[in-house]
């Protein structure tokens, strides 16, 4: 198992303090945040990232992008986010599923959502760039069928799913989910809660849910992605916490 770091996980530390720190600690790679932490994606920023994670010695796997599928400005900012990605040399982009969640959404939406997809799965695969769809709540991937029905009507080669636990469900509601989801899915997401619907984050081995099953889950379907270790525990130091998600990562691999 590859595990990575989301600098997000960390707002209030320059880009480059985050890489430092997954390195020092022993992640494999870091998602990176595109909002504050790439600044406006120029290729001296991207350049300056990716020299640190070279130092580093850690990959930069994703591009954590906000590009929205079916929203009003997709067409001004699919190429530059696209390019971001490639200037990072990461190999996957992070996408949203347009805005409306599944069967509550209307049939344009859905259907202009398919198309922004496959065009950014397109343009993504003319780089060499994998897709990866945020799974979320308010999206058109809030729930198993969604994600599901949404990646078969994209249907392309590098358009993939982003998988995470949601704190909504019930432990075994996300075994299920996950064994429906892991053979769709190329990049992971996991933090954890001590309380179904709780939003005070804590350490992943004091998660409500198994975290070890659901891993498992995805080694059986032969995922080959990053799990990435997306927000820590709010209790304690931000070094400490990051080393003590990825003691307890490395003791499941």
């Amino acid at each position: 198992m590859q595990i990575g770091l989301c600098t997000i996980s960390n707002q209030d530390a320059s880009v480059d303090a985050v890489i430092r720190q997954a390195g020092e600690t022993g992640y494999d790679g870091v998602e990176v945040w595109g909002k504050d932490h790439v600044d406006n994606g120029d290729p001296e920023t991207c350049r300056s990232i990716r020299e640190t994670a070279r130092e580093a010695d850690i990959e930069i796997p994703v591009y954590s992008s906000y590009l929205r599928v079916g929203s009003p400005d997709f067409g001004e900012t699919v190429e530059r986010e696209l390019e971001i990605a490639r200037r990072l040399d990461a190999d996957l982009i992070r996408v949203w599923a347009g805005s409306q969640e599944y069967g509550n959404h209307d049939e344009a939406h859905w259907e202009q959502a398919v198309a922004d997809l496959e065009r950014t799965s397109r343009l993504a695969a003319d780089r060499g760039i994998d897709v990866t769809v945020e799974k979320h709540a308010n999206t058109l991937t809030n729930d198993g069928e969604g994600a599901r029905r949404l990646l078969e009507a994209v249907d392309r080669e590098n358009c993939w799913l982003n998988w995470q636990p949601t704190f909504s469900m019930e432990p075994d509601e996300l075994v299920e989910t996950a064994r429906n989801l892991a053979p769709l899915s190329n990049n992971v997401h996991v933090q954890a809660v001590p309380k179904r619907g709780s939003r005070d984050r804590c350490p992943l081995e004091d998660a409500f849910f198994d975290l070890e099953e659901l891993l498992g889950i995805f080694e059986d379907a032969s995922f080959s992605g990053f799990v990435n270790v997306e927000f820590v525990a709010d209790d304690r130091p931000y070094r400490r916490a990051i080393e003590t998600d990825l003691e307890y990562l490395r003791r499941m691999s």
